[in-house]
């Protein structure tokens, strides 16, 4: 009684997680073949669970009878189905991986072979060459029973022959899910005929799990894959952005002072060079940098400034240092404070703060300035964004997790406040 008791609720655990995991494969977005052999082996599996199930609640109170003859046709069917099946799924799984093209030819062998053994066993009903019912409703054996279970071998062995050709394909853990899967039910199903048990359920289900959660890994690894690539092809973008435009301000202040103070302009050329001699500019291969670095490329740029503006101050308060950022992150924070904020206001005169500290969580970097301020809440004039702010808010974004908040007032001035986040670091 308990033993029955067992095998029931296993059949109802079973039943319910193949539901389960039928359900989670309808709803895929993407589906691909192998995905499409598991569903099939896991409604060949729901089905011999509820045969057993059926027919378990249908003979409980009486003797076991005819109820189980059919209940084992349904059972020795579906086995067979899902070896076959199983044959399927790897074929399609190792073409998936980029092995070699399989021919339809095999893929007709194997499922015609399937669909004989089935056909010559379901036939038993009438001929009685396995079982039989006797007088009494009761299900007997015959001295051929034992060879229905051997021409199933084979398929198992084509199945073992190319597990074993194309291991290489898809990796040693995989591999070894995929001849589990060959051993293991077989092994249950021998247990089962013995001593009555259900195991080959339980079997069947948790490597049909197994097997889904390869794919769920591989197309989650893509998927990874994909979004770096893509995170890549967008700071590429940025940086093919920030460099010009960092370029082209800089060229137009050397031709402004060429004009009136050539003396001046050349000194800003030879401050202009010696920046574009600085390799770490190069955000492509050096996206992440020493904050020391990007304060080298401040410092770079206000003297360059300074040129222009002999009136600004700047005033440094850095607390902390040791700390990575994105390059260029805030130097075009420290241009947008001089040219749109101090050098609005009369005689260009303003001082520039920048100073970093660290929290329990995070870095902070400011750059504030006593410039003329904007309202933040006031609609743009221009629809197109500022490239700087713009470009070190998705750079901060996508290498880091950080991120730039900008706080100003009217005739004030502006707080720009980076926060890189320790474990985005």
């Amino acid at each position: 009684m308990i033993a029955e008791t067992a095998n029931f609720v296993a059949e109802i655990c079973c039943m319910l997680f193949l539901v389960t995991l039928l359900g989670a494969l309808v709803f895929r977005r993407k589906r691909t073949r192998s995905l499409l052999c598991i569903a099939l082996l896991i409604i060949g599996e729901l089905i011999a669970v509820i045969s057993d199930l059926i027919f378990r609640v249908a003979t409980s109170d009486k003797p076991v009878n005819g109820g189980l003859y059919f209940d084992f046709i349904i059972s020795y069917a579906a086995s067979i189905f899902l070896v076959c099946t199983f044959y399927w799924y790897a074929l399609a799984r190792f073409e998936e991986k980029g092995s070699a093209k399989f021919s339809m030819s095999m893929r007709r062998w194997i499922t015609v072979y399937s669909a004989v053994l089935i056909g010559l066993f379901v036939s038993s009903v009438w001929t009685g060459w396995f079982f039989y019912l006797d007088e009494g409703g009761r299900l007997i054996y015959t001295d051929q029973f034992v060879w229905s279970i051997y021409p199933i071998i084979p398929l198992v062995l084509v199945d073992f022959i190319i597990i074993w050709r194309y291991r290489s394909v898809i990796g040693p853990l995989e591999t070894a899910a995929l001849f589990f899967y060959c051993v293991i039910p077989i092994a249950a199903a021998i247990a089962d005929l013995f001593y009555g048990t259900v195991i080959v359920h339980l079997a069947v289900t948790l490597d049909a799990c197994f097997l889904l959660e390869f794919i769920d890994a591989e197309q989650e690894q893509k998927l990874i894959r994909k979004e770096k690539e893509l995170a890549e092809a967008q700071l590429t973008s940025l940086a093919s952005q920030i460099n010009p435009h960092f370029i082209y301000n800089t060229l137009g202040t050397i031709e402004s002072l060429g004009r009136t103070q050539p003396e001046e302009a050349r000194k800003l050329i030879t401050a202009f060079s010696d920046y574009l001699s600085d390799n770490s500019m190069d955000m492509t291969t050096r996206p992440m940098i020493p904050f020391a670095e990007e304060l080298s490329h401040v410092e770079h740029y206000l003297s360059i400034a300074r040129v222009r503006f002999p009136n600004l101050n700047v005033i440094y308060d850095i607390k902390v240092s040791d700390f990575e950022l994105p390059c260029l992150s805030v130097q075009p924070l420290a241009e947008n404070a001089v040219r749109h904020g101090i050098c609005r206001r009369r005689k260009s005169e303003g001082t520039l703060r920048i100073s970093s500290e660290e929290t329990e969580n995070a870095y902070i970097v400011r750059v504030t300035d006593d410039g003329v301020g904007f309202d933040p809440d006031a609609v743009p004039e221009r629809e197109r964004p500022h490239v700087g702010i713009d470009n070190v808010t998705k750079r901060l974004a996508l290498l880091c997790g950080g991120t730039l908040t900008i706080d100003s007032k009217i005739g004030e001035g502006t707080e720009c406040k980076i926060i890189l986040p320790k474990e985005g670091s």
